[in-house]
């Protein structure tokens, strides 16, 4: 049997696959393709993608890379905040509803039913799901998609982006639908309709989409990362794919995080930061599950590349010079260039990011001061600012050793790591800022969880600690 298995990342800006060699740990076939981009005909508050789509992506980068070399096993994480509705049947009833879906907010009646669904669980919702209420989650999403389309029916089954990749991957090899896959609790609890603690749908908040909409939603049962969801059919073989997990949990194991002392700043599209098993006392902190029991204890939806390319994508407008010219200035900055910056910027500018409170802003202007070196500097400077006050948090009145940076702005904007140090430092925070590796954190997690499925590992803490954050990919 191969020990190469495939592992692919289903990530807000792009799509990433690659094969690991488990008896080296070494990485080959790398291959990104851009996001799949949503339905250009749908309100601008929608963000919808076919999942036949989606589908032939997956088909598409199975069948490239088995040409390359066969493997024994695929591993998926996508984002948590995403689903998908199928009829007790197994017959799809929607598209893929991304979390950058906010029809939640749309008017229904003169309120909306996010206002509507936040009133009602009130402290509820919390203290079921371990997370604030957000526009973009399931719940408030499939309500209001229920609300608005009785064709739904009574009942039906949400399911994650992987979820509908093991029903489809059956389907396509002439398997009958017998139930939705299993899901990993790293998923189900991004749909928001899960409790955490009972690791069970939770029937207070399948109760509230039903009294709104007459629709009951339905999750799947609870499967490990070892479980097998469904089967994808090679040329010459019938391959297991692996039930998915979160993105975010993904890039912490990946990061090489270890319980307690450690937390992880992971900086992409949106960022968070999380410690393992040490539970902050700031309400704040929201609980997720982690893998083998563990807690993973988050500070949530701070900005950081979407907000980034907003602020980044005005000098653009308005110099009529690339985009990329100025997000290379922006990675050439110091801590010398920071501490000279004189504005400051709330990066704050789109709805359920945190601290949002009617958009974003830029403070300090002065006459001289709106320079692109100035700008640039003091965006750079207010965006590590939001992860000196984060991790102050995180540490609460234990000791906090060590920060891990993971992500894509992390890897682009390589001074970040010198530069939050400076600011811990200056905060009365002391401690270790260590750079993210050199490939994404979230193939280092599948490896990881590659190592389990193949049996060389019995736990995600000795998984983590074979290959640690090495990264060598074969060929480049």
């Amino acid at each position: 049997m191969s020990t190469n298995y495939l592992l692919i990342d289903f990530g807000t800006t792009s799509t990433k696959s690659a094969q690991v060699d488990l008896s080296t740990g070494h990485f080959t076939n790398l291959q990104r393709h851009p996001a799949i981009p949503p339905d250009p005909t749908t309100p601008t508050t929608h963000h919808e993608i076919p999942l036949e789509t989606i589908y032939s992506r997956f088909d598409q980068i199975c069948r490239t890379q088995w040409d390359h070399t066969s493997y024994s096993g695929i591993l998926l994480c996508s984002e948590m905040h995403g689903f998908t509705v199928l009829s007790k049947q197994g017959r799809p009833l929607s598209p893929y509803v991304s979390w950058l879906d906010a029809r939640s907010l749309d008017p229904v009646d003169g309120t909306s039913i996010y206002d509507v669904l936040v009133e009602k669980l009130g402290s509820r919702f919390k203290a079921i799901t371990g997370m604030k209420p957000r526009s973009g989650f399931p719940l408030m999403n499939l309500a209001h998609l229920a609300h608005q389309r009785e064709d739904l029916g009574e009942s039906g089954f949400i399911l994650s982006l992987p979820g509908w990749l093991a029903v489809a991957a059956e389907r396509a090899r002439g398997v009958d639908f017998a139930g939705p896959p299993p899901e990993h609790p790293t998923l189900l609890a991004g749909m928001a309709l899960y409790d955490v603690e009972a690791a069970i749908t939770a029937p207070e908040l399948a109760d509230a989409v039903e009294s709104l909409s007459g629709f009951r939603p339905e999750l799947g049962r609870v499967g490990s990362s070892s479980t097998i969801a469904g089967h994808w059919q090679s040329p010459t073989a019938t391959v297991p794919i692996y039930a998915g997990v979160g993105d975010h949990q993904c890039s912490v194991l990946g990061a090489a995080v270890a319980p307690h002392a450690m937390a992880n700043l992971n900086l992409g599209t949106g960022s968070q930061v999380g410690v393992i098993d040490r539970r902050p006392a700031d309400p704040d902190v929201e609980t997720r599950p982690y893998f083998d029991g563990s807690r993973l204890y988050a500070i949530t939806h701070i900005p950081a590349g979407r907000a980034l390319a907003e602020y980044v994508g005005f000098l653009a407008t308005v110099s009529d010079r690339p985009a990329d010219e100025f997000w290379e200035r922006l990675a050439s900055l110091d801590a010398a260039a920071c501490a000279r910056a004189s504005l400051t910027f709330d990066l704050s500018i789109f709805e359920g990011a945190r601290h949002f409170i009617g958009g974003g802003s830029i403070a300090g202007i002065v006459e001289g001061s709106l320079t692109p070196d100035n700008y640039l500097a003091s965006l750079l400077r207010s965006f590590v600012g939001q992860y000196v006050e984060a991790l102050t948090i995180a540490a609460g009145d234990q000791r906090l050793d060590r920060c891990v940076l993971s992500g894509g702005i992390a890897r682009n904007l390589p001074h970040i790591a010198d530069l939050l140090s400076t600011r811990c430092r200056e905060s009365g925070l002391a401690l270790e800022v260590a750079p993210a590796a050199a490939l994404d954190e979230s193939l280092l997690g599948l490896r990881s969880l590659a190592l389990i499925a193949a049996g060389a590992a019995a736990t995600y803490r000795e998984a983590q600690k074979r290959f640690g954050r090495d990264a060598v990919v074969a060929g480049g």
